[in-house]
């Protein structure tokens, strides 16, 4: 397989195969620049970041041309495509841009900026309030979510037109929203304060149970059809940490990392048990084969790329040392 990684030193793709030992770099792009959020569509390859812009690859990351120029001011943070090829791109300052063309023009929604008049965005360590996270509802193409940290969770029915918040009992922290493939009105939300979960699309929002619902919550996946799950079950994985990132010391040993299972649509939370992982640094990427949906890819906010198989519970690091990971795909 091939795996793309946007980290803090840019991007990489590696190239590994079940049964060897490490991964092997086979392209790098970007470096000394963040690339934070990575997204594919009709196969082109998108990547963002906040010097990057936002660029695209049609050879699976092999060389990279720049689309369109973002208005001036904003930096790309997030970045989804939608069923139907959209692509729209989150910023900040808290901005959504869209674009119909692959990148070739870039509209902006303002109908998401002008919550900044009513809503309450606060920013921090330096950064303005910004889209985190950006998703689009698989069962229904004119709906998406967007996640402000620090400001809340956001819903348009219409392509990103209109927006309304949907903040009722939600964390204000969001860093991550996930629509339940198998449930259109089931949204997971991880967030500084913990997971929440809502079953009417957002309009109300309640802790997830257990542990889960109170840990700093770094990045979560849902896969719909999974071996390791019951055959009417989504199978979520979620990243924790005991605080956020200024508290995670060097490699982030103080951070209190963990990684989290649910077999059952999030009805209830596994610790996962694996060597490759101890060391408390937190996971930060999470992904998933599309060859096989049993298998995911973790990455950490110290550099390491893991592969696990999730009905045998193996687990092998096949990268390290390439720095923060923010953003894990496999082209």
């Amino acid at each position: 397989m091939r795996i793309a990684i946007g980290t803090d030193d840019g991007l990489q793709v590696i190239r590994w195969l079940a049964g060897e030992r490490n991964g092997t770099v086979v392209s790098r792009a970007f470096e000394g620049h963040r690339t934070s959020s990575l997204a594919a569509s009709e196969g082109v390859l998108y990547a963002a970041g906040p010097e990057i812009g936002v660029q695209k690859s049609g050879d699976r990351g092999m060389s990279w041309e720049v689309t369109a120029d973002l208005p001036t001011g904003v930096r790309a943070e997030s970045l989804a495509t939608s069923p139907s090829g959209d692509l729209v791109v989150g910023t900040e300052p808290a901005h959504l841009l869209r674009s119909n063309d692959a990148g070739g023009s870039w509209a902006d929604l303002p109908g998401f900026g002008a919550l900044r008049e009513v809503e309450t965005w606060s920013d921090y360590g330096g950064k303005a309030a910004h889209v985190e996270a950006v998703t689009f509802d698989a069962h229904d193409p004119a709906r998406l979510y967007a996640g402000v940290e620090i400001g809340g969770a956001y819903r348009s029915d219409d392509h990103g037109d209109t927006w309304i918040g949907v903040n009722e009992g939600v964390f204000d922290d969001i860093h991550d929203l996930v629509v339940d493939p198998r449930d259109g009105s089931r949204v997971f939300a991880a967030t500084g304060g913990g997971l929440y979960v809502s079953t009417d699309r957002g309009a109300d929002w309640r802790p997830a149970a257990g542990d889960v619902g109170e840990l700093y919550s770094t990045s979560l996946l849902a896969i719909a059809r999974s071996r390791a799950a019951g055959p009417s079950e989504t199978l979520f994985l979620l990243g924790t940490a005991s605080g956020p990132p200024a508290t995670w010391g060097k490699a982030g040993r103080k951070a209190g990392g963990a990684l989290w299972i649910s077999r059952d649509s999030g009805t209830s939370w596994a610790l996962v048990e694996t060597s490759v992982l101890k060391g408390g640094s937190p996971v930060t990427a999470l992904g998933e084969d599309p060859a096989d949906a049993a298998t995911v890819l973790v990455g950490t906010s110290n550099g390491r790329i893991v592969h696990g198989n999730l009905t045998d519970s193996r687990w092998h690091q096949i990268m390290y040392g390439v720095g923060t990971v923010h953003a894990i795909l496999v082209v």
